[in-house]
């Protein structure tokens, strides 16, 4: 089955997820984000009609855009169950497998678990000689599994995080011996890394609170999204759910507190850093991609927060791996600056890495 590529948003710096797939008279959407950046929404002009829409996972900057779907006939979406819970109500949704097969209107689409956020998954189209996109993945959770992608002839990978080689192992440390120093605010995606950071805190053995959302998200992991999970990791966030202090806004700066609002423009971070803000304390330790004019970056360039990475992407090493075991012969990096273009040439070849928007398949 012939088909075509195009690259409307995600390609380049850090930027909403929108790929579109023209195969046969029909014209999927690989995604519809908005951010990370407050407001930044793909071309939907570029977009054009679109028959069905096709998600990855929840995550706002792979699928905030849905609301605006009219502006490009409306079209009904397929997402895993937990992705289906968590969309705003109204929108016609159809059931993707989290470890299986599934059809779009005539296209055979295989998927597996991404070890990224609940109901996540990467997408194996049936299009050409073989579409893969990873969306966004992670191979290092202890919480979230992932599975192993099949051979496919183009991929898009997750290249989020460049050339950098430091892996969450050196991560939990550094966290661990900041949050020895005193009370510690960790403003989190509460359907990311929330739950897995406060698991890792509570099993160093720190008091740990935290928020209605990131509860809510570790339930979920327990139950619809079960299967997202890792076995090891159901009782783990069993023992988070009873053991975790409450957090809310009027709380006091003890301990270990996890919230959720990633950037601190939203939720009960936003509440506590606005209460807190122009204190010496507690610590504000954010660690995950701070756009530009969200509260996270400007207090961290004002030097009231710290920024420290926790990997929720993977790094040069574990996506060269990943390529080599799918063993492309053509790779899109996505998510990534342009300026990593010439090292990921230069280490995949003799692999095509192509950077333009257009890429027939």
């Amino acid at each position: 089955m012939s088909a075509r590529l195009i690259a409307v948003s995600g390609l380049g710096p850090k930027e909403p997820a929108a790929f579109v797939v023209e195969t046969d008279g029909c014209r999927l959407l690989l995604d519809c984000g908005e951010g990370p950046q407050p407001g930044r929404l793909p071309d939907f002009d570029a977009i054009g009609r679109i028959d069905a829409i096709v998600l990855s996972h929840g995550h706002n900057d792979h699928a905030g855009a849905l609301r605006l779907r009219d502006r490009i006939g409306t079209p009904p979406v397929y997402a895993t169950e937990p992705v289906m819970a968590r969309l705003p109500a109204g929108i016609a949704v159809h059931l993707l497998p989290s470890r299986g097969r599934a059809r779009v209107l005539g296209v055979e689409i295989e998927t597996g678990r991404d070890g990224h956020a609940p109901g996540g998954v990467w997408l194996r189209l049936a299009v050409g000689e073989g579409l893969l996109y990873m969306g966004d993945h992670s191979v290092e959770s202890a919480v979230y599994d992932f599975d192993q992608p099949p051979a496919t002839a183009t991929m898009i990978f997750d290249a989020s995080y460049g050339d950098a080689q430091e892996t969450q192992e050196r991560q939990r440390g550094d966290l661990a011996e900041m949050a020895a120093n005193g009370a510690m605010l960790l403003p989190v995606p509460a359907d990311g890394r929330g739950p897995e950071i406060a698991i890792f805190l509570q099993q160093a053995g720190f008091e740990v609170a935290i928020d209605d959302a990131v509860r809510a998200a570790a339930i979920l992991l327990t139950r619809a999204a079960r299967a997202s999970v890792k076995a090891a990791g159901i009782p783990a966030l069993e023992r988070l759910i009873r053991g975790a202090r409450p957090l809310d806004a009027n709380a006091s700066a003890t301990g270990v507190m996890v919230a959720h609002g990633g950037s601190g423009d939203a939720g009960i971070a936003a509440a506590l850093i606005a209460a807190w803000r122009e204190r010496s304390d507690p610590a504000i330790v954010f660690t995950g991609h701070l756009a530009a004019g969200t509260t996270g970056r400007r207090l961290v360039d004002g030097g009231r927060a710290q920024f420290r990475r926790w990997n929720v992407h993977p790094t040069f090493a574990q996506n060269v791996q990943l390529i080599d075991s799918v063993n492309p012969s053509r790779v899109i990096p996505a998510f990534g600056e342009d300026r990593f273009i010439p090292i990921w040439r230069a280490r995949l070849a003799p692999r095509e890495v192509i950077a333009s928007k257009v890429t027939v398949l």
